[in-house]
C-alpha cells in the first residue's frame, strides 16, 4: 500500500498502474463487483481509461534554495519555460540510489548558482504522477532546454560534477541554435498572420 500510495482509509481500493510509465488509473466506482472491474480492465486495455494525476502540494520557498523542490502540479511549468534550461532529477525516495544522488544535485546547483538562466531541481516521482513519457529507471536525470519546443534530453554519463556542467553548456549551445531558428519561424508565422487578418479586414470593408 505504502508503495502504491494508498491510505489505509481509502481500501479496499482497485487501481491500475502501468510501471513503464508510472501511469495510474483508478477504478471509477466504490462498487467491487466482477462487471465493473472487468469494464474498467477493458477501458485500460482500450486506451479509453484516463489516467489520474497525483501531485503534492506545491512547498512553501520551493524556488527560494539552490535546489528547485518540484511537484506534479508545477513541473511542467518550470520545465518547460522557453527561457530557462532547466536540469532535473527525478527520483523515488523509497530508492537508497535516488538519495544518493542528493549530494551531487546540492553540489551541481551550487556550481552553477550564479547562472540565472539554469535551473537546478528534483521531484519525487513516487510521491507525483510525472505527466510525460519517463524512460529507464530511477534516479533519471533530465535536461529540459531553454526552447518553445517541448523538449526533453535525458543525461547518460558520468555522474559527476564536471560532467555535468559540460552536458549542459553543451545543450545549451544547440538549444541556443535552435532558438534562433524558433524565433525566426515565430516571426514568419506573426507575419503571415497579421497579412491574413489585413486581407480579411479589407474584404469586409470592401462588402
Amino acid at each position: 500500500m505504502e508503495y502504491f500510495r494508498v491510505r489505509h482509509f481509502e481500501a479496499p481500493h482497485i487501481r491500475l498502474v502501468n510501471l513503464t510509465d508510472h501511469m495510474t488509473y483508478h477504478l471509477p466506482s466504490e462498487t467491487l463487483d466482477v462487471e465493473i472491474i472487468k469494464q474498467f480492465c477493458h477501458s485500460y486495455l482500450e486506451g479509453k481509461a484516463k489516467p489520474k494525476l497525483q501531485s503534492e502540494p506545491i512547498p512553501e520557498g520551493w524556488d527560494e534554495k539552490p535546489v528547485k523542490e518540484l511537484v506534479g502540479m508545477n513541473l511542467e511549468k518550470v520545465a518547460f519555460n522557453p527561457n530557462k534550461t532547466v536540469f532535473v532529477l527525478f527520483y523515488v525516495w523509497y530508492s537508497e540510489k535516488s538519495r544518493s544522488m542528493f549530494p551531487l544535485w546540492e553540489e551541481l546547483a551550487e556550481a552553477l548558482k550564479d547562472r540565472e538562466d539554469v535551473v537546478v531541481a528534483q521531484i519525487d516521482a513516487s510521491a507525483n504522477d510525472i505527466n510525460m513519457s519517463m524512460q529507464g529507471s530511477y534516479p533519471s536525470l533530465c535536461l529540459f532546454p531553454a526552447l518553445y519546443a517541448e523538449r526533453v534530453v535525458v543525461y547518460t554519463g558520468k555522474r559527476r560534477i564536471k560532467d555535468l556542467v559540460k552536458f549542459v553548456d553543451k545543450e545549451m549551445k544547440k538549444a541556443k541554435k535552435d532558438r534562433v531558428k524558433e524565433d525566426e519561424d515565430r516571426r514568419k508565422y506573426i507575419e503571415a498572420m497579421k497579412e491574413e487578418e489585413a486581407k480579411e479586414n479589407k474584404s469586409k470593408d470592401e462588402l
